[in-house]
């Protein structure tokens, strides 16, 4: 009876206070409802030891202005990695192209080095800091683009050529956080000139469209091929493009998704992204600048690419007029720098949670 009598002793002990009758302290209720408190005050005889704050609380910014409204929050959004777009892609605007990588330039760069490693082709410069790297001046004969290229591989020992060739490739962070763009640049002179290293210049234009376009789509093969194999880093290359190309300025009344590029390609970046999010373009103006949209921000977006694959030609029925709103692009500001913002006419702005959705969604698609 004795060990039978000490075991309900035990077990009530164990059962914690609450068990008794008696008030528990929720600590956790408390934590939630903590509010700062002065700093202990030392007396004047004594000595103050140095107090150093373990977690220091910044200034919070409110661009939203909704400190002191009650929110309800939702699950936060599902994480991709691609957003509906290849991971390799060939993209083109007038007679610019260049290759974009949904991995960032730090894991790119090792990457393309290997690309001339393996087709032999010497370097003599090599930045990873600013992402620039460039080759010898390559003897090479041939009718064709492509005859051209493989003539490159084994310029070394080509005593016939005919011309020589030199090409930059240059790296830049993309617009989407974590992808890179890869462009190519090529000059070229007849065999036998004599050329000073230091004498190239560069000016984003090439010498043989042609050729450049075939490099850059062997480029492009290659990093399809070896981007996921053997993963290698580049510390240096890490700060290539450290500036953003897109970001959205938040605010209570006019949120703005401002772009860091010319017009023309912030125009073509904007439709392209309205395309592949599924966003209902009922009409464009290129003079005024403006997308004509259909947008319900209830609507849930799930990106990827077996999405696209399954539903890219399914029609969606247009929503009412109540979801109709203007994508306006204005690049008064700067010649190189484009804001978009969310308009619902002319001379009404939309809804500010609203627009910051759809310029969200603008630059999740942008490429």
């Amino acid at each position: 009876m004795m060990r039978w009598a000490l075991t309900g002793i035990v077990l009530v002990l164990l059962s914690g206070c609450g068990f008794l009758g008696w008030d528990v302290y929720d600590r956790r209720e408390a934590y939630l409802e903590a509010e700062s408190i002065p700093r202990v005050t030392i007396p004047e005889s004594l000595d103050e030891p140095p107090f150093e704050d373990l977690l220091v609380v910044p200034n919070v910014l409110d661009p939203r202005q909704i400190a002191g409204q009650k929110l309800k929050l939702g699950l936060p959004e599902a994480l991709s990695t691609t957003y509906g777009v290849d991971q390799i892609v060939i993209k083109r605007l007038g007679e610019d192209r260049w290759v974009f990588v949904d991995s960032p330039p730090s894991m790119v760069w090792p990457k393309i080095r290997g690309f001339f490693a393996a087709n032999r082709i010497p370097l003599r410069r090599t930045d990873p800091a600013s992402g620039v790297m460039e080759t010898e001046w390559l003897l090479a004969d041939g009718d064709t683009p492509q005859a051209v290229l493989e003539n490159l591989k084994r310029s070394r020992a080509n005593r016939n050529a005919k011309s020589q060739h030199k090409f930059q490739v240059r790296l830049e962070a993309g617009l989407r956080p974590g992808s890179t763009e890869v462009y190519l640049e090529h000059r070229q002179l007849p065999a036998g000139l004599p050329i000073r290293s230091d004498a190239v210049q560069w000016n984003n234009v090439s010498d043989d469209d042609a050729l450049e376009g075939v490099l850059l789509s062997d480029i492009a093969y290659y990093l399809g091929d070896h981007i996921n194999a053997s993963p290698a880093f580049s510390a240096m290359a890490s700060n290539v493009g450290t500036g953003q190309k897109a970001e959205l300025i938040l605010d209570s009344t006019k949120p703005v998704l401002k772009y860091r590029l010319s017009f023309e390609r912030a125009w073509a970046t904007v439709g392209d992204a309205l395309d592949s999010a599924r966003i209902s373009v009922e009409d464009l103006d290129r003079n005024a600048a403006t997308y004509y949209v259909y947008y319900d921000d209830s609507e849930t977006r799930e990106p990827g690419f077996f999405r696209r694959l399954f539903s890219r030609d399914d029609k969606l029925p247009l929503p009412g007029s109540a979801y109709r709103y203007e994508v306006h692009l204005d690049n008064s500001a700067k010649p190189t720098e484009v804001h978009v913002v969310v308009k619902k006419d002319d001379a009404t702005l939309a809804d500010a949670l609203i627009a910051e959705k759809l310029l969200k969604i603008i630059k999740q698609y942008s490429t």
